[in-house]
């Protein structure tokens, strides 16, 4: 952007939250002389060192100017942050402002993947005002996303001006939860429990946030393992408890699907060899999520099988009659799926079936979504290594080693005329 389209940016960003401000103070809303203080001084600081902004247009727009207008955005907008906490309402004027401002990012925006990113930017995922406070914690969900595959969440922890502990810390080696950390969640869909629903795979999971006091939910159904896909509305409840408050959290609302295109493909082709069968099912592409069904077919006995696809997995155990035995099992598969330019999907999770001769183990898995419309897309199978005991084998950079049978390569093309609701 040049200098002029900074400066008129800025001075209309100002010009909105000055009136959001003024309609605000109509309705007796008081701001404290310690907070204009602070501003003051905000600014006097901004002025004397304005390295502390980043960002600077070219020299010619004046950087003294420049820099008091960004302070006054910024310190304006955080400001009026404080007024409006709490509130269930915000004016679309003032939520678009506040879109435009660093300090008021949200946590699709600065710890999702790609595709939360992109719903994010493109205004797909609701936000919410869903909160509920126990022992002067107050816990909310701000972002909700549904596009027919996965949901996910955003969940954030305000602490009242107490200790700033964190909402999302992994467990320790020893076991411990810090205090106020989240202890357990769940997902009620229409009443049932989502840990409850997955069976041998758990597709409820938690991540990390924008910082220490958020963090991401996300959930979906395990086709393979026979569920229907989420209905494309329900009732949804948030379970909570974080270590060292008394009550848990609960949160209800209601979730829609989001209306985004979604593109479609059931290619149905397959690659063999002697020994197995590789077959590329469907494919389907949202701007949030792309889901991908494959499967897996043995075509000879496991005994049969080359050292190339399977392995005598040494098992060491404590208890029962059989201690310290060796079985034989198909070495871990899976798959990478590239775009016309080479660039690789990022896995999100996934479920899949044990294979056994000529019955067909399905996958399904869930990757980010392509950065744009691919003409073709190439599946790249592979199987990751593992030392005999089980345990992964890792490159320098800490990945798992993949050795790729290319073989089994597919590559698919895409029409353009695919698209559906």
């Amino acid at each position: 952007m040049n200098p002029s389209g900074f400066e008129n940016q800025d001075q209309e960003l100002d010009e909105k939250l000055q009136s959001e401000k003024e309609n605000l103070e109509a309705e007796m809303v008081v701001i404290p002389d310690l907070v204009r203080q602070r501003l003051d001084a905000f600014y006097a600081q901004m002025e004397s060192d304005p390295e502390l902004l980043p960002d600077r247009p070219s020299s010619h727009l004046s950087v003294k100017r420049f820099f008091r207008g960004t302070a006054i955005t910024a310190a304006s907008a955080a400001l009026i942050g404080v007024m409006i906490i709490g509130s269930a309402f915000v004016s679309p004027t003032m939520a678009e402002s506040l879109k435009q401002v660093p300090l008021v990012d949200s946590v699709f925006k600065l710890a999702g993947d790609l595709g939360l990113q992109t719903a994010d930017r493109k205004g797909l995922a609701t936000s919410t005002n869903l909160s509920v406070t126990h022992d002067g914690i107050t816990l909310k969900v701000s972002q909700i996303i549904f596009d027919g595959t996965r949901l996910v969440l955003a969940l954030e922890k305000q602490d009242g001006g107490q200790k700033v502990l964190p909402l999302f810390t992994r467990i320790t080696p020893d076991g411990n939860i810090p205090e106020d950390s989240i202890e357990k969640f769940d997902l009620f869909i229409n009443g049932k429990s989502a840990l409850n629903q997955n069976g041998a795979f758990s597709l409820l999971d938690g991540g990390p946030g924008k910082d220490s006091n958020s963090m991401i939910i996300s959930y979906m159904r395990d086709p393979a393992g026979g569920l229907p896909d989420l209905p494309e509305q329900f009732d949804l409840k948030v379970y909570a408890k974080l270590k060292g408050v008394t009550k848990p959290f609960t949160l209800q609302t209601t979730v829609y699907k989001t209306k985004l295109g979604r593109k479609v493909l059931q290619p149905q082709i397959s690659k063999t060899n002697q020994y197995l069968k590789y077959t590329v099912n469907r494919v389907e592409m949202t701007p949030v999520t792309t889901r991908i069904l494959t499967t897996f077919t043995m075509l000879v006995d496991l005994k049969d099988m080359p050292d190339d696809y399977a392995v005598e997995r040494k098992y060491i155990s404590t208890e029962g009659p059989h201690k310290n035995y060796t079985k034989k099992e198909v070495k871990p598969l899976n798959y990478a799926v590239i775009d016309d330019k080479g660039r690789e999907l990022e896995i999100l999770g996934g479920s899949g079936q044990s294979i056994s001769k000529n019955q067909p183990g399905q996958m399904v898995m869930l990757f980010t979504p392509f950065v744009d419309p691919p003409k073709k897309i190439t599946f790249k199978p592979y199987i990751l290594l593992m030392t005999p005991d089980g345990r992964a084998i890792l490159d320098a950079k800490g990945q798992w080693v993949r050795q790729y049978l290319s073989e089994f390569e597919i590559t698919i093309d895409v029409p353009q005329n695919t698209n559906h609701p």
